[in-house]
């Protein structure tokens, strides 16, 4: 995968790093520009609602698509990492209830690809509305990967507060042409930001994800090229099919990441993480 540079400007704060298998900004590695058709599907942020009947699909994975995707193994087919745990670290908490943050960026294609997954597993103890259709830059590595925007959405439960972060927006033409700051970072976000990458050894790449402050993702979890050719409306359809190659990255990295939940929430709601399939996944991330 290209090493991406990235600058971002958080609460005043210049971080300049670079990251590999996560994304950039500025001057980092830009795939050929892609057709003439895929700028198009970019626009502002939140300018495309997304479809009540797609995202239903999304946020309601059956239990038996759940079960039958299982868990996948770093290294196999498409998919590259588990998440990463860190035991032993101060509790994270949003409006007093355990609390996870996610940063990450409009035009990130790596980003792209982990939403989809972060969707289905949150929306296992919650709900999402505002929710936007977008596409990852089309002038970047894994040219306009069909996504979601979390920018101006918000998310409820009763079980855990979720602070998902576009920090930056997409970008307008090549070598990162129009990009901004879209969401500035909290010194609290920029903190958690840098010494949990940091302490992976990713500093301050996107996409960065952190449940608890206990466990992270700090990189791409599947490769984005496995959504490469497909629609948003497409890729929710096959999520009732357990052998469909993007839906077992999809559905195996929302596993490890219900685990991840279910660890930091008490087991709550027992219907969710008391599933097998969970308590594997809680094995096999060492946190059960």
């Amino acid at each position: 995968m290209a090493v991406h540079k990235r600058a971002s400007v958080a609460a005043g704060v210049l971080v300049a790093s670079v990251a590999l298998t996560s994304c950039g900004t500025g001057n980092s590695s830009h795939s050929a520009a892609p057709t003439s058709s895929s700028p198009t599907a970019i626009g502002p942020p939140g300018d495309r609602v997304q479809p009540a009947s797609v995202l239903a699909k999304v946020t309601g994975v059956s239990d038996s698509v759940f079960s039958a995707v299982g868990l996948p193994k770093a290294g196999s087919n498409n998919f590259l990492a588990v998440p990463s745990v860190y035991r032993g670290q101060p509790a994270l908490s949003f409006d007093g209830k355990p609390g996870a943050l996610f940063i990450g960026a409009e035009f990130c294609p790596y980003c792209a690809a982990e939403r989809w997954p972060i969707i289905v597993a949150f929306s296992r103890f919650g709900t999402f509305s505002g929710l936007k259709e977008t596409f990852s830059s089309p002038w970047d590595t894994y040219p306009a990967t069909p996504t979601f925007s979390f920018y101006r959405s918000s998310y409820t439960s009763s079980y855990l507060g979720f602070r998902p972060i576009e920090s930056e927006s997409n970008d307008t033409g090549p070598d990162g042409a129009g990009r901004h700051i879209l969401e500035p970072l909290s010194p609290q976000e920029a903190n958690l930001w840098a010494e949990y990458d940091s302490h992976f050894g990713v500093p301050a790449g996107f996409p960065f994800l952190d449940i608890g402050n206990e466990t992270f993702v700090t990189g791409p979890s599947y490769n984005p090229s496995i959504l490469s050719g497909f629609d948003q409306s497409e890729i929710a359809n096959d999520l009732t099919n357990p052998n469909d190659p993007a839906t077992q990255d999809i559905v195996g990295t929302a596993n490890y990441l219900t685990a991840a939940i279910c660890s930091i929430t008490g087991g709550r709601p027992s219907s969710v993480c008391s599933s097998p399939v969970v308590a594997r996944a809680a094995g096999a991330l060492g946190l059960g």
